[in-house]
Order: structure tokens, then C-alpha cells, then sequence
């Protein structure tokens, strides 16, 4: 399941803000007017990352302004009341469509500010045809360190990671160059709005929104130009969904027209996973539960929310590879039949565990593998798999998921191939609505239960620090 990370708000210095605000090519605002106002929209429908999701927001315009998310096809995309566009080079997978490239173009001339990041590959990503409608250009040359500020921005701490400069147009002014005097960030003026792009290691990438790097120039600069197209700050700037979707079985399907080639398989694929996640649970999803699935512009995986799972379009190579996007689906579609209550440590293990034996159910040679693989890097840190605590804050990682698998086996092993139908049908019975917490004390007691026999000594034989006493549940059970 998709974790909401804690907020970290960019630290400004405010003589720098001041400085910069007053350098800027657009004037800030005269004291005592009311403070900028920015409205951006970060759109994740080229490409989908979880640092789009909110965390630029988070990094660098955090209390100045709002911000959406555009799901949907960028060039159906409501930019009436925004002043800042914030795009990524994009994925291959999903060009940059012409319809949207006006789009956006339309937007700056008419007054928005864009912030266009990426930097240049071989071949070149879809971001070029953006770029290259404002003459401007990616290149493969990469930058070399250190980097300075250059105009507004001289004199300006410049932080770096890696990327490749740019080739920019005759109306176009460099902010940051490298050691060579290459441009890395550049600005222009286009109708009544500006354009900004920059090679994208002059930005945070971290999806915890860890690393606002920059943010004491990175921010006036946008807020600077943002302001120049007035907002109505009491107009509600909403978040655009996928626009598209079908009924695929029991699910709607959520897609934009840059998706829309993946959406009917991938729901196909849900279709095949389901009975299979059934079988193994013993139960249907809890009640309310996966309702839809939407298709995510990404090789990157997916996340849940319990009522909606959202899946990477072409993760693992699909769809020239299914194994991976099995395992992925039923993952998150397992998160569906273990909430309302999350399980306490393996949470995640459990769902990609479910995932494994779908695949198994259905024939994937490569579920065998992952499932020893895990278990065998478990074994590298507790050999015998009865001294590391799992629950440990140090645990390592590869302990917490073999030895997650390590007790599904065992415990179907034990009490039958139907032990995991019997521990989810119990936890449905034993956990009441409204109950508040659940602990690997409690799923102890659950699974004891389940199968009629009391396993906290099992568990702690296995380095668990579990304990009958701290939890209110019965760890004795009929075993049904």
C-alpha cells in the first residue's frame, strides 16, 4: 500500500528571497500588496513518480500556493486558473501529443509559467518536442561540475547531482551553467508568460521529499514569474482525473488517451488474478473494497488505497513479460482483502507473497524463483531463521520479507494448503468494526486461532518478540 509521507517544508533564507525577488525579470510585489498567490499543476500523466505526486509541491512552493495533480490527458487539462505548469521529459512510452504541446503553449502565452524538467538520452526523451516548440533543446553533453548562478541567479549556491546541458535559442537567458560555461537552466519570455527548463539534477528526486535542493532560488524564481498571471485565489484549483475509463469485469478501468493501449489487458490480467487471490485468502476483497483500477503512465510499479489500485503500465517489460505484472497485481489487489486492518510488520510481504502464489497457480516458473531468492537472502543475515527479530527497528530488510515468506510456507506446510484462507477468515471473524490497532501480538493471536493451536512459542523460536500478554485476543482457537 502506498505510504502518505511526512511534509517537509523548504527552509528559505529570507535575505536571499528578497534579493532574488528583486533581481528577478518580473518585478516582485510592492510592499504591503498581498503575498503571490501560485496555482501550479504538476502533471504526472506523461509520467507518473510519486515526487510529482505532491512532493515538488512540498519541496518548494509549500504555503505560497496550491497544488493538483493532472492525471489526465495534459491537453484536456483545466489551466484557466493556474499560473505555473510543472512537466518531466516524460517516458517513451507516452509522447508528448501535439494537441498537448499547443496546449501548453497556449497556456505560457498567455501568461502561465512553465517549468519544463528533464535532460537528454539517446534517443531523446518525449520532453524534446516540448522544448524544441519554445527553441530550446536537450542535449547528450553532460554537465561537469561545479555549477554557477549566471544573471539573476550570480552569486547563487548551486547544488547538482548529474545531467546534461541544454542548447537553447537565441531568445533564451542562461541561470545556471557548468564549468564550461554551458547552459544547464534557462529562461525566456513567450507571449505574456515564461518559460523555464533545466536539466532535472537541479531538483529534489526523493519521493519522501527529503532533498529540496536549491529551494532558497529555486522557489522565487517560479514565484516571480507565476505572479504574473493573476489567480483567483477563492476558485477551488481541482485535481484532473483520468478522463477515460471501461468496465473491465468487476472493475472500472481509469485511463487517458495516452494509456488507453494498456487498459482493457491489464484489467484483463486482474480478471485472471482474482479467483486465484480468492482461493488463496478464502475470503471475497473486504467489503467496499477495490472498486477500480487505474493504469499509471510508469514501469514503476503501483500503490493502493484499499478501494482503488493503481498499476504501472508497463512494469516488468509488460507486456512482453506477464510474470511481473501478475506478482504486481495481485499485490496491490491484496491489500483489498487484508485492510480494513493492515497487517503489522508484513504488510507489503503478504501482499507480494500472495502475488508469488498466484503466479505459481498460474504456471510462472519465476514465482518459484522469487519466493527461494527472498528467503535465501534471508538466510545470508539469520541462517537458520531463528535469531533475527524481524520487529526490530534494525531488522534488515531482507529478513523482514524471507522470513515473512519463510512462515507462510511453513505454516501451509504445517497445517495444510488452506492455512492463509484460515487465518483471513478468522481475522474477518475475531476483528470487530471499530477496534483500533493491530499488532503483530494481535496476528499471533489471530493465527492461533486459525489453526487451533497456540503459536507464540512458534514465533518467538523464530526471533519474534511476541507475547500472549499484549494483546486481548485469545491465542486458542477451534482451528476453523
Amino acid at each position: 500500500m502506498r505510504r502518505i509521507l511526512p511534509t517537509i517544508v523548504p527552509t528559505i533564507v529570507p535575505a536571499v528571497l528578497a534579493t532574488l525577488l528583486a533581481a528577478a525579470s518580473v518585478p516582485a510585489a510592492a510592499a504591503g500588496d498581498d503575498p503571490p498567490v501560485v496555482h501550479s499543476v504538476s502533471d504526472i500523466s506523461q509520467q507518473f513518480t510519486f515526487y510529482m505526486d505532491g512532493r515538488f509541491h512540498t519541496q518548494y512552493l509549500a504555503g505560497i500556493g496550491r497544488d493538483v495533480r493532472n492525471w489526465g490527458t495534459l491537453h484536456k487539462a483545466d489551466l484557466s486558473n493556474a499560473n505555473l505548469l510543472i512537466l518531466t521529459a516524460g517516458d517513451p512510452h507516452v509522447p508528448y501529443a501535439d494537441e498537448s504541446i499547443r496546449h501548453v503553449m497556449r497556456f505560457v502565452r498567455e501568461g502561465g509559467t512553465l517549468l519544463l524538467m528533464g535532460d537528454g538520452a539517446d534517443p531523446m526523451p518525449p520532453g524534446q518536442a516540448v522544448a524544441e516548440a519554445f527553441d530550446i533543446r536537450f542535449t547528450t553533453g553532460r554537465a561537469v561540475t561545479p555549477l554557477s548562478g549566471v544573471g539573476e541567479l550570480a552569486g547563487a549556491a548551486i547544488a547538482f547531482r548529474r545531467g546534461t546541458v541544454l542548447e537553447p535559442g537565441r531568445r533564451w537567458t542562461p541561470l545556471v551553467a557548468d564549468a564550461e560555461g554551458r547552459p544547464v537552466l534557462a529562461t525566456r519570455r513567450f507571449g505574456k508568460g515564461h518559460v523555464v527548463v533545466g536539466s532535472r539534477g537541479l531538483f529534489g528526486e526523493k519521493p519522501d521529499a527529503s532533498d529540496p535542493i536549491n529551494a532558497d532560488w529555486i522557489t522565487p524564481m517560479l514565484v516571480s514569474r507565476a505572479d504574473d498571471k493573476a489567480v483567483d485565489p477563492d476558485r477551488r484549483l481541482r485535481p484532473m482525473a483520468a478522463e477515460l475509463s471501461r468496465e473491465v469485469g468487476p472493475l472500472l478501468v481509469e485511463f487517458h488517451e495516452g494509456t488507453e493501449p494498456y487498459a482493457e489487458a491489464i484489467g484483463e490480467v486482474y480478471n485472471e488474478v482474482r479467483p486465484h487471490l480468492v482461493e488463496l485468502t478464502g475470503v471475497e476483497p473486504s467489503p467496499g473494497m477495490i472498486r477500480s483500477l487505474l493504469i499509471l503512465p510508469t514501469g514503476g510499479g503501483g500503490f493502493s488505497s484499499g478501494v482503488k489500485i493503481a498499476i504501472g503500465a508497463w512494469w516488468g517489460n509488460y507486456p512482453e513479460r506477464r510474470y511481473p505484472m501478475v506478482e504486481l497485481i495481485a499485490h496491490e489487489a491484496g491489500h483489498s482483502w487484508v485492510l480494513p486492518y493492515a497487517e503489522p510488520l508484513w504488510n507489503e510481504p503478504i501482499a507480494t507473497w500472495l502475488g508469488i502464489k498466484t503466479g505459481q497457480r498460474m504456471g510462472f516458473p519465476e514465482a518459484d524463483e522469487t519466493l527461494q531468492r527472498q528467503i535465501a537472502k534471508a538466510r545470508r543475515h539469520d541462517p537458520d531463521l531463528t535469531q533475527a527479530n524481524p520487529l526490530a527497528e534494525d531488522a534488515h530488510r531482507d529478513v523482514v520479507w524471507g522470513k515473512s515468506y519463510f512462515v507462510f510456507e511453513e505454516l501451509e506446510r504445517r497445517f495444510g494448503p488452506q492455512a492463509m484462507g484460515r487465518y483471513f477468515r478468522t481475522k474477518r471473524e475475531v476483528l470487530k468494526p471499530g477496534r483500533e490497532g493491530y499488532s503483530m501480538d494481535d496476528c499471533v493471536a489471530v493465527w492461533s486461532q486459525a489453526v487451533g493451536e497456540d503459536l507464540f512459542p512458534w514465533f518467538r523460536s523464530l526471533g519474534f518478540d511476541v507475547e500472549p500478554s499484549r494483546t486481548d485476543l485469545s491465542s486458542a482457537g477451534s482451528g476453523g
